[in-house]
C-alpha cells in the first residue's frame, strides 16, 4: 500500500542503514526502500537522486543505492535519535511500545544535538534502544 506521502529524507537515510547492516554488499533496494515507507518507487527513486546530490549515497541503476561514509555518519545521527527517544518516550512517558514509533517519527527529525546528549545522559547512557538494538556513537 502506499501512502503516496513524502517522506523526510532522514527516513531513507534511516531505512538505507538499517537495510545495509542486514546484508553483505551494503545494498539497499528500490524496492525495498519504497516498500518500508510506503511510497512508490519512483517517489523513492527521486530521493535517491537528491541523497546522490547531496553525498550521502551511491547510486547503481542495477544494484540499487549504498550509502557513502558521509552518508554512514549521519544514518548513525539519525537511528541515534531515533532510538534515544524511544527510550525516553517508554521510560519517562510509559507509552504503549506500539506507540512509540509514530510518536518518535513525528518528533525526531527536529531534536538538536545537544538536547540528544542530554536525553541521553538522563536515561543513564543506554546502549541498546527497547528493542534491544543498538544506539550508535554519536557526537553533539
Amino acid at each position: 500500500m502506499y501512502l503516496e506521502e513524502r517522506k523526510n529524507p532522514d527516513d531513507y537515510v534511516e531505512l538505507i542503514y538499517v537495510i545495509s547492516e542486514e546484508n553483505s554488499k551494503g545494498i539497499a533496494r528500490i524496492k525495498e526502500i519504497s516498500s518500508a515507507l510506503g511510497v512508490y518507487p519512483s517517489t523513492a527513486t527521486e530521493m535517491m537522486q537528491k541523497l546522490s546530490e547531496k553525498g550521502y549515497v551511491i547510486r547503481s541503476n542495477y544494484e540499487g543505492v549504498k550509502l557513502t561514509e558521509k552518508g554512514r555518519r549521519y544514518a548513525r545521527q539519525v537511528l541515534a535519535r531515533h532510538r534515544i527517544l524511544e527510550c525516553f518516550f517508554l521510560q519517562y512517558l510509559n507509552l504503549n511500545p506500539s506507540e512509540v514509533k509514530d510518536e518518535v517519527c513525528g518528533i525526531e527529525h527536529h531534536l538538536s544535538p545537544r538536547t540528544l546528549k542530554r536525553l541521553h545522559e538522563k536515561l543513564g547512557r543506554p546502549a541498546t534502544c527497547p528493542h534491544g538494538k543498538p544506539i550508535p556513537l554519536f557526537e553533539a
